[in-house]
């Protein structure tokens, strides 16, 4: 893990400083992020934010979001063998309501791509690294997954400092299975769509 950190900072070092011409600003995102496919909860999601430094070549950002209900409940088992099942559609009798929560957090490359004759409009590809934490109301049960993601999107330009941004983006964490505190002991990908308004400063 320390390795990874290590390769993960210099990677961000290298992107800073190949996206610094005179046209490079920095960009700040408000979103709203829904899980629309995949193995967690569809229709689920929560606030994020992005921060940005973006060129007319290279970018970077970091993407922190807060995603609620986030594992389906009938993925998730008690703790406790003798603990009645988790509840769920097609449980009759009693039952332990075990919700699941996560935040996640990734740094990202961005690749902006330019259209002639349409400066508003501003597509992009995407893809990065980072970690996605689960946890339950269950006392101390939770889990940390490295995880990447990958995907793009678009900003349309209202004026020169405020835009509007749409983007999808599919996500793959890879889960310790011996975990014993785990909620999930699968890896687990779904695809994730947001709308936010982007805030440029800078030049």
């Amino acid at each position: 893990m320390m390795r990874f950190r290590r390769c993960f900072l210099l990677a961000v070092a290298v992107i800073a400083w190949t996206a610094a011409p005179a046209h490079a600003q920095w960009l700040v995102t408000p979103y709203v992020g829904g899980n629309v496919a995949g193995d967690v909860e569809h229709g689920k999601g929560g606030p994020g934010v992005s921060v940005g430094y973006s060129s007319d070549r290279l970018g970077f950002e970091f993407d922190f979001q807060r995603y609620q209900h986030f594992f389906k409940d009938s993925e998730v088992s008690p703790l406790d063998p003798s603990a009645p099942p988790n509840c769920r559609p097609g449980i009759n009798g009693p039952c332990t309501d075990i919700n699941t929560d996560a935040i996640g957090l990734m740094g990202n490359v961005v690749v902006p791509i330019r259209i002639d004759g349409a400066p508003k409009w501003q597509p992009f590809g995407s893809a990065g690294l980072g970690v996605i934490r689960a946890w339950t109301n269950e006392a101390g049960r939770a889990q940390n997954d490295l995880a990447f993601n990958v995907g793009g999107g678009v900003m349309y330009a209202l004026n020169r400092r405020v835009g509007l941004r749409g983007d999808l983006r599919y996500f793959r964490a890879f889960v310790d299975e011996n975990d014993p505190d785990g909620i999930r002991l699968t890896d687990y990908g779904f695809l994730r769509a947001s709308v936010g308004v982007t805030l440029r400063f800078g030049r």
